[in-house]
């Protein structure tokens, strides 16, 4: 029963969530023999020359060395099928999966290369990983911006999805403490929630010279939990502003045409279209939640009812006939006063 259900929402899923998972598939089989593997998988050491293995940049994201990373990856693909492409399309999502895959194969990289210029530890330094748990990251960082206060109700407590991508980490790490998981899944994933979030922040492009999200909701300190967001605020503008002065990113500014003769063009930091329409889907799920918390009693219907367009009306009416009565009358006063 339980997988009829699974294959037929796999079999209703686009071709570019099919084709993820055949992919996934196909990689793990052959990953299984050890050659292939270390053929396939990331190594910092092997990036660079003589070896030079730049294709591991792309292989590494496909193949995984554990099973339960690959029971996450697919729900995680069907999932994103659902609601990220119909909002970016196809080929944006498969651009932010190359981006956060490959942004969190370098940076993984480089974190293992300060671990082994500090500890001297050759471990770090040849290490080898695999999977898409960078990826998984960034979409945690996505579902976060496009769906904040969505709710996932789990047995133990309920979280909204903009805490998405620090419980995903925080699972991370349990699953690599119990030995389920190798230590470097979570630099992954920690990396790829600073890739995505740097991606969906600055260089998202949403057309009409339009790029990132400068919403005060999606900035980094949201990604944390709120007694830690003053810190992790104070850093990360710090960091922002010597990205800045060394030319890595800009001052985000919108630019609004007024359309008048003049052709007068304002330029202010604001909300894109993209922003104005997550804050219109908010306002609506804030109203309804209102609403459906909103239930009246029969007592209270009895007593009190909303007036109706036709009463409203017959009310104005008999006003409006009120006030023509009394004018002439005041009138009248006004010649026998004088």
């Amino acid at each position: 029963m339980l997988g009829g259900s699974i294959v037929q929402i796999i079999s209703n899923a686009s071709v570019v969530v099919k084709s993820s998972i055949c992919l996934l598939l196909v990689f793990y089989l052959i990953g299984l023999f050890p050659s292939v593997y270390s053929l396939f998988s990331l190594s910092p050491a092997l990036l660079l020359p003589p070896n030079f293995r730049i294709w591991t940049l792309i292989t590494g994201l496909l193949i995984e060395a554990n099973f339960i990373n690959l029971i996450i990856d697919i729900p995680v693909m069907v999932i994103c099928g659902m609601y990220l492409e119909p909002l970016w399309g196809a080929m944006e999502l498969l651009k932010y999966m190359a981006v956060t895959g490959v942004g969190t194969a370098v940076l993984t990289s480089f974190v293992s290369l300060i671990a082994y210029a500090i500890t001297q530890n050759y471990t770090f330094w040849f290490v080898q990983f695999s999977g898409l748990a960078g990826v998984l990251g960034g979409i945690t960082v996505a579902f976060k911006q496009n769906l904040p206060d969505q709710k996932l109700d789990l047995k133990v407590k309920s979280f909204r999805v903009q805490e998405l991508p620090f419980l995903t980490i925080m699972i991370f790490i349990f699953l690599s403490v119990i030995r389920l998981f190798q230590y470097t899944q979570i630099v992954m994933v920690i990396c790829g929630v600073i890739v995505g979030w740097i991606y969906l922040r600055f260089y998202q492009s949403h057309g009409k010279g339009v790029r990132g999200d400068i919403n005060e909701s999606f900035e980094a300190a949201t990604l944390f939990p709120q007694i830690l967001r003053p810190l992790v605020g104070f850093i990360s503008n710090v960091l922002f502003k010597t990205a800045v002065k060394l030319g890595l990113c800009k001052y985000p500014v919108r630019t609004y045409d007024v359309g008048g003769p003049s052709s007068i063009t304002i330029s202010l930091p604001g909300s894109d279209p993209a922003d104005a329409e997550r804050r219109r889907k908010k306002a609506l799920r804030a109203l309804n939640e209102r609403l459906e918390r909103f239930v009246p009693s029969p007592d209270d219907a009895d007593e009190e009812s909303w007036p109706t367009i036709e009463d409203e009306l017959i009310n104005s009416n008999s006003l409006n006939e009120e006030a023509k009565v009394e004018r002439p009358s005041l009138d009248t006063d006004m010649k026998i006063d004088s």
